[in-house]
């Protein structure tokens, strides 16, 4: 807890270095907030939401938007816990301020847009008015000035209809702002001039003083040497009067600025050193004043941490038995996990082996009838064989010189690619023109079909074509289907169609 106030307190500090060399944003007019004076509680569980609203806009006057974010939120749930709309209205226009600078300007037009309904319908005039104020400045930010002169203007005209000179004169300022960003520098200067007759009605000297700034810029554009300086320091003098500091540096900034563009450099550089001088005092101020409430906080958040550890101290000593048994069934839990991942892990093992022992007989099995079918061919061949020999000890005609080489050729197999050469040879040297007619029919085969086509030349069956190319007969029947597929394309129904034509 300790590092991460310290982180924040460096945060802040930054963050109060960006804000004091921003001198665009405190000439705006920022109080857009309704406040009501209610007795503040460090307890805020017991707090109204009006006064949890105060705090809100409190903290985020003085650039503590988180804390802000975080009073403005337990307000809006005790106002949606009671239904009351009215407070309701006010905690959403409170937190629009505080989402618009946090920089997320979608939520804080959300919860504008929903504080104006609610106002409407309660007849809340002046909240109203303010949350067009306030979507003005949004849209303003985002260039989108159509829409931002159509909230302003709603704002002038509730203003101006139920006579608060004070919010009106902030919304004609508001006004002149939307002009000098759109460049329209005389409608600016116009309504900056009518915010100050609306300032004096009312002697709002702070806000006046932010318009004469404004006036004193544009001045300034304008090229009017006099008119800038004097505006200029006619902001001077009312900040002097209520004490703004803000104002003050802005002021002299101002006029070091005007001089400067007017080719008076030795008053440009005194009054650049004065706004130097007050804006690093305000600057050593505000950093002091926080780093003596975030010691503060510092102070009280050590002690609460000792309290706290000494409660769980004497939690710990008075729950050691339970947490002990805990810890032994937590542990006898994870051993018992152990021992039925390893008991799962060795019948699975097992189950495995017993699949695997299974899958082995059955191949076994299958290579059993191979080879017993195997042994049956042989057989018999055997047989065949031994019958040509009697019938060439008897004395018989051997068959024709065809027929025997034809009977060797059929005793080869066709394993490899050499075999299948061989195999081709003797083939030519029985069927010389078979190749090359196979070749005039300009069909693209491959050598696995052409060995196919031969084999079925030769009248071989499917299981006998398998042995020779020492493949299965399912492998077999695959081949012919594909070949008598390509050969239906080329206009012949079958292999035995094709056969004829090739040994014509």
């Amino acid at each position: 807890m300790l590092k991460n106030k310290i982180a924040a307190l460096f945060l802040l500090f930054l963050l109060l270095g960006l804000a004091s060399c921003n001198s665009t944003t405190s000439s705006e007019v920022k109080e857009t907030a309704l406040t009501s004076k209610d007795s503040l509680s460090k307890n805020t569980e017991d707090r109204s939401i009006d006064s949890l609203n105060e705090s809100a806009i409190n903290e985020w006057r003085i650039g503590n938007y988180q804390k802000a974010l975080d009073y403005i939120t337990k307000a809006y749930k005790k106002a949606k816990a009671t239904n009351d709309e009215e407070e309701l209205a006010k905690v959403l226009n409170t937190l629009g301020l505080v989402h618009w600078r946090l920089e997320n300007n979608a939520d804080a037009m959300e919860c504008y847009t929903e504080s104006g309904k609610i106002a409407e319908k309660r007849n809340m005039h002046r909240l109203l008015g303010l949350t067009h104020t306030n979507r003005g400045l949004i849209l303003k930010e985002q260039h989108n000035f159509e829409k931002a002169f159509f909230h302003n203007n709603k704002a002038i005209e509730i203003f101006k209809t139920y006579g608060y000179y004070r919010d009106l004169a902030i919304a004609l300022n508001n006004q002149g702002q939307i002009f000098k960003n759109k460049g329209m520098i005389d409608s600016a200067r116009v309504y900056y001039l009518r915010a100050l007759d609306n300032y004096k009605k009312v002697n709002y000297k702070d806000g006046a003083a932010a318009s004469y700034y404004n006036l004193s810029d544009i001045y300034l554009r304008q090229g009017a040497e006099k008119q800038s300086l004097d505006a200029v320091q006619k902001s001077l003098k009312l900040s002097l009067e209520i004490q703004s500091k803000v104002h003050i540096t802005e002021a002299y900034q101002k006029m070091s600025e005007v001089y400067e563009h007017f080719h008076q450099p030795d008053s440009a550089l005194k009054y650049f050193k004065i706004y130097n001088d007050l804006n690093k005092a305000i600057l050593v101020a505000n950093q002091s004043n926080i780093l003596a409430r975030y010691q503060a906080d510092m102070g009280s958040e050590v002690k609460n941490l000792q309290i706290r550890n000494l409660e769980k101290e004497q939690e710990l000593a008075e729950n050691r038995i339970w947490f002990i048994g805990t810890g032994i069934i937590i542990v006898l839990l994870i051993v018992a996990f152990f021992v039925y991942r390893y008991l799962s892990k060795i019948r699975y093992n097992k189950r495995k082996l017993e699949m695997e022992l299974s899958n082995s007989k059955k191949i076994l099995d299958v290579k059993e009838q191979e080879l017993k079918a195997y042994i049956i061919d042989l057989t018999k061949k055997s047989v065949a064989i031994s019958k040509l020999q009697e019938e060439v000890s008897k004395g018989l005609q051997p068959h024709s010189k065809n027929d025997s080489e034809v009977a060797q050729l059929l005793e080869q197999k066709i394993l490899t690619e050499e075999d299948w050469e061989t195999f081709k040879i003797k083939f030519k040297s029985i069927y010389p023109a078979f190749f090359s007619r196979i070749k005039q029919f300009k069909i693209t085969l491959t050598e696995a079909e052409i060995r196919l086509i031969v084999l079925l030349y030769l009248d071989l069956s499917g299981k006998e074509m398998a042995k020779i190319l020492g493949i299965s007969p399912q492998s077999v029947r695959v081949g012919k289907m594909r070949l008598k597929k390509k050969l239906k394309n080329e206009g012949y129904d079958s292999v035995e169609d094709f056969l004829p034509m090739v040994i014509k």
